[in-house]
């Protein structure tokens, strides 16, 4: 199983669009892995996490079939994870010819669907969104789409909305995509324990980076935590593979400062188009 990370940044991105700080300077200026959209990741050819309003920018810039997409598991409604309205060119009749898979299913919370309806309101009727299915989904409540199985797990981060961060089982591999979230709830990890799951990547929330984590985000001070407590009842060993993403331009470092950051404590460090291969664990 591979994980493509399309975009690694918060929901300004990097640089932001109308910032000029310092650090969004810097951003300009380095180009190539210091530019990160929003948030989004794809595993193998099929299966997408979010549909950030930089979707169609991660499809041409990775030379992607995203009419391949048959399953995409939104995080949460915030805007940097889903932006609906691009979902209206799955429409045959204009739009996309001879498509890859004809019906892509949108899985996600109460909010998510709203925010999806509320979109296709915008467009007339369901009729906009005709190659589009929907399927509400909730915590711990496992889903099972062709070749995986997907938990939707509570996230520490929008306290109006059951925001989820996910568990991604195959006979390929196990992943742990744990944004956006700040330090995990007590019952994730007993569930987590009680299903005796190890998995061989871990993606961790680090929005903060080198700043005092708090919220609804974790940064580079909180995510070791997290690991050890994985570590301690199972969920990760000697084999798996831990990747910090998600991060914000108020966090400072350059992709070079931060991947310096993230080795000292024994993580990789994402950046847009970085593609990794799930160990067996």
């Amino acid at each position: 199983m591979k994980l493509k990370y399309l975009g690694t940044a918060a929901a300004e991105g990097w640089p932001a669009l109308f910032c000029k700080c310092e650090y969004c300077e810097n951003a300009r200026k380095l180009g190539n892995k210091d530019i990160r959209t929003r948030s989004q990741s794809l595993i193998n050819d099929d299966l997408l996490i979010d549909f950030p309003a930089d979707t169609y920018m991660h499809a041409v810039t990775n030379n992607l079939d995203f009419s391949a997409i048959k399953y995409c598991f939104v995080t949460h409604s915030h805007l940097d994870h889903f932006s609906p309205s691009d979902l209206f060119l799955r429409n045959t009749d204009f739009y996309a010819h001879n498509m890859t898979t004809p019906m892509m299913t949108v899985y996600g919370n109460g909010d998510v669907m709203d925010k999806l309806k509320k979109t296709i309101k915008l467009f007339g009727d369901d009729e906009a969104y005709p190659l589009i299915e929907t399927e509400e989904i909730k915590a711990y409540k496992t889903v099972f789409v062709g070749k995986y199985s997907i938990t939707p797990l509570p996230a520490n981060h929008k306290h109006n909305e059951n925001a989820f961060v996910y568990l991604i089982e195959s006979n390929e591999g196990n992943i742990l995509y744990l944004h956006d979230t700040g330090l995990l709830y007590d019952e994730v990890y007993d569930y987590l324990q009680k299903r005796a799951v190890s998995v061989g990547l871990i993606s961790y929330d680090c929005t903060y980076v080198i700043l005092e984590s708090a919220g609804g985000h974790m940064g580079l001070d909180s995510v070791p935590y997290v690991r050890k407590r994985l570590e301690e009842i199972g969920v990760a060993n000697e084999k798996t593979v831990h990747i910090v993403n998600h991060f914000s331009h108020n966090g400072k470092l350059t992709h070079s400062e931060l991947c310096d950051e993230s080795e000292k404590i024994g993580f990789l460090c994402a950046y847009d188009g970085m593609e990794v291969t799930v160990p067996m664990v």
